[in-house]
């Protein structure tokens, strides 16, 4: 079959993926969890910046693409979280590059099979072998680890972008100890969303060998970093070609992103209106019998479009089966959640 030919068919087989704009004036779509763009905050924080920021770096960091925002911003991404951070342009960026220098032939990834494209891809081009265990089926976790060999690398996020849900921290703080493996954790989506911008992980008591922040989301930026050992850090920015052949980040975001990090405490209101609202939601949801996934954090999936509200409608393969995603953010207020509500109830009764 010639190319075009194979492509057409396969297009055939395909859902649309049209691009979104923000919408307006409800969001419970994009990522933006604290409101920090919606409200304009990044916008001033940018315009805060000198002219000599206002542009792109030019090149990677290792051919002359170097800057002070990048370090200034690692620097205190150290300080913050107690481990040296490595910047990528984004966290797909640094899931698919990954593996490739971290684990050899010899080595065992297990991962849940609901984390990231950019994750199960990043494995791929691993020598390792590579198992995946049905979402948080702990006890298939084991199972595997039991077989595993060489070094172990457990792999999990810490808030599912397509379930809304989490680990079992005591689950994973057992499998680590019992089976001395690598615990590698994606905080893409909790980045920021707890007071003081603490880690997930650090919340529950957990020891990560690394760990993946990003600033799309509630930092409301772009790009990512790795948390990692000192030695670790080290190799991989040796090692690890996401970050040495990709242009680096303009330096004006990098030095926002460091501002972010900066006013961390500046971002409890909005970090507990946040839970609040997925606490409202998750009770209005229950009280009114509308079925959902999720809400353990501020992502819950339903079955049902949400009548006048845009919602992301998911299909398979990135779903099991078609639902509607939506997100919360810290400037939903009690009004937007009851509205939101009733155009659930009114898709339900569409259907």
């Amino acid at each position: 079959m010639r190319l075009f030919e194979r492509i057409e068919a396969q297009l055939e087989k395909l859902p649309e993926r049209p691009f979104w704009p923000r919408p307006s004036p409800l969001d419970f779509t994009t990522n933006d969890y604290l409101a920090l763009q919606a409200d304009g905050i990044i916008a001033e924080i940018l315009r805060g910046f000198p002219a000599e920021l206002w542009r792109g770096s030019g090149a990677s960091r290792y051919l002359g693409g170097d800057h002070p925002a990048y370090h200034h911003l690692e620097n205190l991404l150290h300080e913050k979280y107690g481990q040296p951070a490595l910047l990528f342009p984004s966290g797909f960026v640094a899931n698919i590059t990954l593996w490739e220098a971290l684990a050899q032939r010899g080595d065992t990834i297990i991962y849940d099979r609901e984390v990231h494209a950019s994750i199960r891809q990043g494995i791929r081009l691993s020598l390792a072998q590579a198992w995946g265990f049905p979402h948080n089926d702990w006890e298939a976790a084991e199972k595997l680890l039991r077989q595993a060999r060489g070094e172990t690398f457990l792999v999990v996020e810490s808030l599912y972008s397509m379930r809304g849900d989490m680990p079992d921290p005591e689950a994973l703080r057992y499998l680590q100890a019992r089976y001395e493996c690598h615990l590698i954790l994606d905080e893409a989506h909790t980045t920021l969303i707890y007071p003081d911008g603490e880690t997930w992980a650090h919340r529950h008591g957990l020891n990560p060998l690394l760990t993946l922040i990003t600033f799309g989301k509630a930092v409301g930026l772009m790009g990512a970093a790795l948390l990692a050992p000192p030695l670790l850090h080290t190799y991989l920015q040796r090692r690890c070609i996401g970050t040495i052949y990709s242009t680096a980040l303009p330096p004006l975001i990098a030095a926002a992103v460091a501002q972010v990090f900066a006013q961390a405490r500046a971002w409890l209101p909005r970090q507990t209106q946040l839970w609040q609202i997925v606490a409202l939601l998750r009770k209005r949801l229950s009280a009114e019998g509308i079925p959902f996934l999720g809400l353990q954090g501020p992502i819950a999936m339903v079955k049902t479009p949400a009548a006048g509200i845009p919602l992301k409608r998911l299909s398979p393969p990135t779903v099991p089966e078609p639902m509607y995603r939506l997100s919360l953010h810290a400037n939903h207020t009690q009004q937007d959640i009851e509205t939101l509500v009733r155009a659930l109830k009114g898709g339900m009764n569409q259907l």
